[in-house]
């Protein structure tokens, strides 16, 4: 993969907020709702997309169409099997 090093200025708003600018929202797929991380390294401060874990991800869309409860990617994975026979 190639990357191309940008370096952007931001001003922080009165609450502390700073917009993460498009060119970075659009390389690193980072959308409304999604989460970040903040990590420090020495003078640093980073910031990353957070990985989404399959069962979280499973909870989210079952959220949406009524309750389903999934313990584990193994109860997922039993829950297919009684379905799909």
């Amino acid at each position: 993969m190639y990357y191309l090093m940008i370096e952007l200025e931001m001003s922080v708003g009165a609450k502390g907020q700073v917009v993460i600018p498009s060119v970075f929202r659009k390389n690193f797929n980072i959308r409304p709702g999604d989460k970040v991380i903040f990590e420090s390294n020495g003078d640093r401060l980073i910031i990353r997309r957070a990985e989404k874990g399959t069962v979280k991800t499973l909870e989210k869309i079952a959220s949406r169409v009524g309750e389903v409860k999934v313990d584990s990617d193994r109860d997922y994975e039993d829950g297919m099997k009684e379905r799909l026979g």
